[in-house]
């Protein structure tokens, strides 16, 4: 079916063009309606309402993105078994995410902006979408990266994680236009992933912080 007759298609793209050009607070449901020559009646039916209708906007870039992410970690299982070395473990997680941002830099640099600014500043319905991305993600990879990494408690090993997920965001978030090679100095995927991850392993490798609120405080002298 063509998007023409398809309703919900055209609620999510002009909901994606219109978020994209004004941000998620800015942008009415009677606009959105209006410019996919609907009503909020039908977003209701197909969607919810516009919380929903926000969610399916994430969900159309990002939702894919775990599936790849999955059967990537897998083949880094078969071929080098287990415990995964981190790094390959971190170009399973990352690739995705760079082959979107360079697709999407070609003619939608703007919804990669929009995307990434969503994580910065995120309303309930796109925190939600997040959380739940990222919790599928840590439920497989953080058991992996424990057998590479046994002197990394779990907990930190997760914020390590949303370390690496916050640089990412940051990469869409500031996404330049096609012309320009942006922060990881190059437009090449490969060349690209092999930064990230050199930067990100290095993070996620470091020696355990020592805990706060074990370090004994050093007496004041009187």
């Amino acid at each position: 079916m063509s998007e023409i007759n398809d309703t919900p298609a055209r609620l999510v793209s002009a909901a994606e063009r219109l978020f994209s050009e004004g941000g998620e607070e800015a942008t009415s449901l009677r606009a959105i309606t209006r410019a996919a020559r609907s009503n909020a009646a039908a977003v209701h039916y197909h969607f919810g309402g516009r919380d929903e209708l926000l969610r399916a906007v994430l969900d159309r870039q990002l939702g894919p993105l775990n599936g790849q992410r999955v059967q990537l970690i897998d083949l880094a299982r078969q071929r080098h078994g287990e415990p995964v070395p981190v790094v390959a473990l971190l170009e399973a997680v990352l690739r995705p995410d760079l082959e979107l941002l360079a697709k999407l830099r070609r003619n939608k640099v703007h919804v990669a902006r929009f995307l990434g600014r969503a994580h910065t500043l995120p309303g309930a319905a796109v925190a939600e979408y997040v959380r739940s991305q990222n919790d599928d993600l840590a439920r497989r990879l953080v058991p992996l990266l424990r057998q590479s990494l046994p002197d990394i408690d779990v907990a930190d090993l997760r914020r390590r994680m949303l370390l690496v997920f916050a640089t990412v965001v940051m990469l869409f978030a500031t996404a330049p236009d096609p012309d320009q090679p942006g922060l990881l100095g190059t437009d090449d995927v490969d060349e690209q992933l092999v930064r990230l991850v050199a930067f990100c392993a290095a993070g996620m490798c470091a020696p355990a912080a020592s805990d706060p609120a074990r370090v004994p405080r050093k007496r004041k002298k009187h």
